[in-house]
């Protein structure tokens, strides 16, 4: 109860006193420090654990994973095999999505191997798991692949190959999928539509996503989101319809969130308008004072249009506040190592 309620101070209160810790108070403490992003301390009451069954060891993996630590939970998952406990369906999913958040296509494949060959194959939520696996480590057509091999399909497994077309920029596929979805009788939901407008977003397919759009909220009585605002203002942006994607925003039946007025903003910086982009900027930074995208999209406007003393003002304040660019990054797999890429760094993962 304690640690469900992310009080671990009560929870290690109640667990120190106990007489005999046994697997289940132990698991739940693992668990609890996991959930609550303490994860060195999760690991070192697993370590300390004298009995493991796969319940304590999926819930060390599932903690790695969901605390951003995919290698970790791989290697734990390899541990878990030699220790001779065998897996379940929840220790695959946190695997299979560790594998995702990793981009290592080999591992994929591994991955991939291992559920054929040990019977969870037709289990429908790992196949899901397995579609958006594939598509982010790369490889459209194993994605594609497993979906096709499915012989039991539920509005996920549609919706996660609708966005793996889309992550590729496949809009047209994404699109012929979506018609197919609906001729077998699946209802989409708000995230097959989210996938959707990504997918128009990418392939720039204005007039089919503004008809996803009016078909979402007229047709199926899906109420849209700040995620569906902001890839229509995307959209919009990109296809240079900034005056559309204005009315848009103010149009809203909730009040446009950072994501919404960012996605304006680039827009604006795409096209060089300096004066939306400012007013983008400053409702961005009514939401968010410290919101370093917004400081350094404003200032890089003012100088591509020679109002140095402006950039130089802004680039002040950014000092003043000390506001930080995060550093952009990108990885590639090469002979079974995924290389990390930032500027002015150079990182190998092993």
């Amino acid at each position: 109860m304690y640690a469900t309620c992310a009080d671990m101070e009560m929870a290690k209160k109640l667990y120190s006193g106990m007489q005999r810790k046994d697997l289940i108070s132990s698991t739940v403490m693992v668990c609890g420090y996991a959930k609550n992003g303490k994860i060195d301390i999760a690991r070192s009451i697993f370590n300390c654990m004298v009995e493991k069954d796969v319940v304590s060891w999926s819930a060390m993996i599932s903690g790695y994973a969901e605390n951003n630590q995919p290698s970790e939970a791989l290697i734990l998952f390899k541990d878990m095999q030699e220790c001779g406990v065998c897996p379940d369906e929840i220790t695959l999913l946190s695997v299979i999505s560790a594998c995702a958040n990793i981009c290592s296509l080999d591992k994929a494949r591994w991955i991939h191997s291992f559920v054929v060959n040990n019977g969870f194959c037709k289990v429908l939520s790992i196949c899901n798991a397995l579609i958006n696996m594939f598509s982010k480590c790369g490889s459209l057509t194993l994605a594609l692949n497993v979906f096709n091999a499915m012989p039991r399909k539920n509005v996920i497994t549609w919706t996660s190959m609708i966005s793996a077309f889309a992550m590729h920029g496949d809009g047209k596929s994404a699109l012929a999928l979506f018609d197919k979805m609906k001729s077998e009788g699946v209802e989409p939901n708000g995230v097959t539509f989210l996938g959707l407008l990504f997918a128009c977003c990418h392939a720039g397919l204005v007039d089919e996503g503004r008809s996803l759009f009016e078909c979402m909220v007229q047709e199926y009585r899906i109420e849209p989101k700040h995620e569906h605002y902001g890839c229509m203002v995307d959209l919009m942006g990109k296809a240079k319809l900034l005056q559309e994607a204005v009315d848009l925003i103010k149009s809203m039946h909730v009040r446009p969130n950072v994501a919404v007025w960012g996605s304006l903003l680039a827009a604006c910086w795409m096209h060089g308008d300096l004066e939306l982009g400012a007013f983008s900027a400053r409702k961005i930074l009514e939401l968010d004072p410290n919101h370093n995208g917004a400081y350094v999209f404003l200032s890089n406007m003012h100088a591509k249009s020679g109002n140095w003393n402006n950039a130089r003002e802004v680039r002040g304040v950014i000092e003043g506040h000390r506001v930080s660019k995060e550093t952009s990054s990108s990885r590639v797999e090469l002979n079974g190592i995924v290389h990390y890429f930032g500027a002015g760094v150079f990182m190998i993962a092993l």
